[in-house]
């Protein structure tokens, strides 16, 4: 059988629950096809073009199509999807055909890669998941290990493995130890998760001010100095007056939640929705809800969550630290204080939807449950770049983007 793109492997630094994954296929819950622009570079676009396959040749030709206008080498056509129902025309019990008949070689990239996120950075190769893949959100979030890091074998393509370089003006191993400075924060023992998420904002607000010195020795002075504060206890004393604001939470979380349209094609994502929009109190017919009574659901709801989450102990905290170790955080934004604050309003919805759920006169969420949100989560809203653009700007925009009125909304 010809082979259309090459592969080769690689030696990277993995999460140990990339190394678990692999794709489960017809027994996905959520196909990764389904309801998404898939987007094929200009090679296979040709090659599903001129294929002579008797099998594949016609559905090919009927369910491509070329993009018009900005088209490039790697977004140079897609694959169209049944207008009725968001399936991918190439799947057949739950298996994509191309792969079955014409070999993996002959997917595209993006079918490939997904979920997998593959770079390169201050000398070395790395690799995270997308938890928008049902099994890649349960081997992340369930598994007490996943996030212990390990060297593991990858296998990539070229040009699916993007160069991160420097950014503030910092070399790229500085860069390296500054995320690694925060990931390590955000495992501190003894310390609750939404203290860790404050301490997180305290040192990125400092960071602003540092790279923008140009100074790397300041860099490094403030991870000695916020390491010193957190040995002698002092970081954690400010936070121990903070008073939640569950309005606040509510209020704010559930506009980014609720400006979303809900229905898809998935009855695993419309059934979790609905579960959430019940949970926070949203009239079936009109849609609608009073601001008391969505407070009222959410606090609730945030009330019982913690019960919920011991059957899933390390679900909010692997979840962020993915969210920290796939983007290259706290460098995925214009600074490192805006890169925290878009953390904070991916968290916030999160958060938002699993008190929802716990909102119940039944049973609480159970493990499965639990990560289906997530996933579901990151399947809904990580993936359109206007929903992202919106949740990356609103706390600034709402005008609690500042330290002091981001710990009350961090505070459950």
């Amino acid at each position: 059988m010809p082979i259309l793109h090459r592969t080769y492997p690689l030696q990277a630094l993995l999460p140990r629950y990339v190394s678990r994954f692999n794709c489960i296929g017809p027994a996905c819950e959520d196909n990764c096809c389904a309801g998404w622009h898939v987007i094929l570079d200009k090679k296979t676009f040709n090659a599903y073009r001129q294929t002579a396959h008797p099998e594949m040749r016609k559905t090919l030709a009927s369910n491509i199509a070329r993009h018009q206008g900005e088209a490039n080498n790697l977004h140079y056509g897609e694959i169209l999807l049944n207008p009725d129902t968001e399936a991918c025309p190439l799947m057949s019990d739950g298996l994509c055909s191309v792969q079955s008949k014409m070999g993996e070689s002959f997917l595209s990239n993006t079918c490939f890669s997904y979920p997998r996120l593959s770079r390169r950075f201050a000398g070395q190769y790395e690799q995270a998941l997308q938890l928008s893949c049902p099994e890649a959100a349960r081997q992340a979030l369930l598994a007490p290990d996943a996030f212990e890091f390990v060297e593991g074998t990858i296998t990539v393509r070229d040009n699916m493995v993007t160069a991160a370089g420097a950014k503030h003006g910092l070399p790229q191993e500085l860069m390296n130890e500054l995320r690694i400075f925060c990931l390590n924060l955000m495992r501190a023992d003894g310390i609750v998760l939404w203290q860790r998420l404050a301490l997180l904002g305290v040192f990125c607000e400092s960071l602003n001010a540092a790279t923008a010195s140009g100074n790397p020795d300041a860099v490094s002075a403030l991870m000695k100095n916020v390491t010193s504060l957190l040995e002698q206890g002092q970081a954690l004393d400010a936070l121990d007056a903070v008073q939640p604001d569950h309005a606040a939470q509510a209020l704010v979380f559930s506009i980014l939640w609720g400006g979303k349209a809900l229905i898809t094609a998935s009855v695993l994502r419309n059934r979790i929705m609905g579960m959430v929009t019940t949970g926070l109190g949203f009239d079936a017919e009109t849609g609608e809800v009073s601001n008391e009574r969505l407070i009222e659901c959410y606090r609730r709801g945030l009330g019982r969550l913690p019960e919920a989450l011991e059957a899933a102990p390390y679900l909010l905290e692997h979840y962020i630290l993915n969210e920290m170790f796939g983007p290259l955080f706290p460098f995925d934004g214009d600074t490192p204080y805006d890169s925290y604050l878009q953390l904070i309003a991916r968290f916030g919805v999160l958060r938002l939807m699993l008190a929802a759920q716990c909102n119940t006169d039944g049973a609480l969420p159970d493990a499965t449950l639990l990560v289906q949100t997530v996933q579901t989560h990151c399947r809904r809203f990580d993936h359109d770049r206007r929903y992202t653009h919106l949740v990356n700007n609103s706390l600034k925009n709402s005008g609690r983007g500042t330290l002091e009125k981001i710990y009350p909304i961090l505070r459950p």
